[in-house]
């Protein structure tokens, strides 16, 4: 079992995140940090989160729309806001698009980016043409916290947990959570020990006394150490921090080649075992006009594209030419590379959010590494990396970033030191002062992903009259959008792709030829009209001949699509003759 102490940090964090400082510093909090104008120079708690995003549904009332889509296992709500122009039409009646962030508890980065983004296009709607044609033709589903009781263990804690905080058997020996890390010297951060041993496999850098470079082969005659994570045995059985809290990988979570824990660790007991992976398929099920997942996580500054859990083989090649244009995209939008999430059978991925959305849901998802600044030499093993890491944090962060090795009695190793990186706001998030530029970055390609979606339009709406009380009605359904309104081969391949329908309702008139409810198949959107001759397959025709039974006769067409939403127009007919 853990530590007397590790257990009273962790039980009187829990009260405090999730029972007392929402009651006593909600308001203080609030009066604080104002919702039109938040620090993005700082990390917020999910309480600090949530504020905001209650505080931007109280100031944007015709934008917003703030709901729970579930709880996590200590009651914690799932908050997600709805964003787009309500006096243009409902939200589900509209092409939507998902972002979330913070599914991993450390990868803090990821959910200021979705607060960040939301707050930019509240902030500018009426002002930039851009962010207002999004919001009044579009729906955003912004979810900043997909796991707000880890996130909030790992900002306001010690732990380095990377996952749900639900208490799980790591190192397969009955007990839950006995052996997480320990911030032994109490400055605030889990970092290493470096242990002399005969055996080790790591030397202090003849370069830099900061620095651990591997030993040789065969390499004898020299002071050899042993890393660990900072800590102690907590259980006994020779191991160091190996059953910390939680364990549950929420991204190995999903159906879609979900696998068992000899495949893949941490996956859960079952696919969809964690509230909040459950509560994210019923919402995805509950709101088929999502047209893509960003799913944000760090670091590494790079974009994880598709394919996530198969070869990338197994994609039509018109689904890969879709989702490389998509990436490259990013690249020029960033700065930054796209790189394919499964490259290597050897390092097999399974259950990931990116690969449910495609193969089961026919979207296509991405995942987004936030934070790329202190790696960006990728040489890590060497010592010119390092000292060009030591040269960073001395520049940016004072030295403040690296703990100096000191020594340290340990009640189990004896002699060792202490030290190393304060990996949490340098290696995975940025230090708070490099925040802002950071979540700036990715608002072009953020907007852009919503903005390609299918889009129906009536167009050409007409009544002629043929006398004797009859009107032939014609039109044309577009779709004006970028993408098809299957979004993918794949939707179509799995038959998840809802087809456009067109439905005539009548008011004092009867229908003489045509069908009250029509199926148009899927209409290309530009990008693949382009590809062709003309514009052929993005639009279609109606027609209908109808006689006036009243004194008020009307008709209304309905074209619906489940991804590029729904549109109506009201014909009177004036009398008859």
């Amino acid at each position: 079992m853990p530590t007397r102490a590790v257990r009273r940090g962790l039980i009187s964090c829990i009260s405090w995140c999730f029972v007392i400082r929402p009651l006593l510093m909600g308001p203080l909090l609030a009066q604080l940090e104002k919702p039109r104008d938040p620090d993005w120079n700082t990390y917020h708690t999910s309480e600090r989160a949530y504020a905001l995003l209650e505080g931007w549904a109280r100031e944007f009332p015709g934008l917003t729309k703030l709901y729970s889509i579930g709880e996590t296992l200590a009651g914690t709500p799932l908050l997600v806001l709805e964003i787009t122009n309500k006096e243009t039409g409902e939200a589900g009646e509209k092409p939507g698009y998902y972002y979330d962030g913070n599914i991993h508890s450390g990868e803090l980065t990821a959910a200021e980016v979705a607060l960040h983004f939301a707050w930019y296009l509240l902030s500018n709607y009426g002002e930039d043409t851009r962010v207002t044609r999004l919001l009044d033709t579009r729906t955003l589903y912004v979810r900043p916290k997909f796991n707000p009781d880890g996130a909030d263990i790992a900002l306001t804690t010690e732990q380095n947990l990377r996952s749900t905080p639900r208490p799980y058997d790591e190192d397969g020996d009955g007990a839950l959570d006995e052996d997480p890390g320990n911030d032994l010297d109490g400055d605030g951060s889990i970092t290493q020990m470096r242990v002399p041993s005969a055996t080790g496999l790591w030397k202090v850098s003849a370069a830099d006394r900061r620095v651990m470079v591997r030993r040789g082969d065969g390499e004898v005659g020299g002071e050899f150490y042993a890393l660990y994570s900072e800590g102690v045995d907590d259980d006994g059985d020779g191991l160091f921090n190996e059953d910390g809290v939680g364990g549950i990988d929420m991204n190995r979570n999903f159906p879609r080649n979900w696998g068992l824990e000899f495949e893949q660790r941490g996956a859960g007991p079952f696919p969809l075992s964690e509230p909040e992976t459950r509560a994210t398929i019923e919402f995805f099920s509950s709101h088929g006009n999502i047209t893509g997942v960003f799913h944000g996580h760090t670091s590494g500054g790079f974009l994880f594209r598709l394919p996530s859990t198969t070869s990338w083989d197994d994609f039509s090649l018109s689904d890969q030419n879709l989702i490389l244009e998509m990436s490259r995209k990013y690249e020029t939008t960033t700065g930054q590379r796209a790189i394919p999430s499964y490259s290597n059978p050897r390092v097999h991925r399974y259950g990931t959010l990116i690969s449910w959305s495609y193969w089961d849901f026919g979207v296509v998802g991405f995942v987004p590494e936030f934070w790329g600044g202190f790696g960006r030499d990728y040489d890590s093993d060497g010592e010119i990396s390092q000292a060009e890491r030591h040269r960073w944090n001395e520049e940016e962060l004072s030295g403040e970033g690296f703990a100096d090795w000191a020594p340290y009695s340990h009640p189990q190793l004896g002699r060792v030191e202490i030290g190393g990186w304060r990996s949490k706001f340098t290696r995975q998030n940025p230090p708070p002062h490099l925040l802002r530029g950071e979540l700036e970055l990715y608002v072009p390609w953020m907007m852009w992903l919503a903005e390609i979606s299918p889009r129906i339009v009536l167009r050409d709406v007409e009544a002629t009259r043929l006398g004797s009380g009859l009107f032939r009605i014609t039109g044309v359904v577009e779709n004006e959008g970028y993408l098809p309104t299957n979004i993918t081969q794949r939707a179509l391949d799995a038959e998840v792709a809802v087809p456009v329908r067109v439905v005539l309702e009548l008011t004092d008139a009867e229908l003489v030829s045509g069908s009250p409810r029509t199926e148009l198949g899927h209409l290309l959107g530009s990008r693949d009209a382009q590809r062709q001759t003309g514009t052929a397959g993005a639009r279609r025709t109606i027609e209908y001949v109808v006689r006036v039974t009243g004194s008020d006769p009307r008709v209304t067409i309905t074209a619906r699509s489940e991804k590029g939403g729904t549109v109506r127009r009201e014909v009177p007919l004036g009398g008859g003759g």
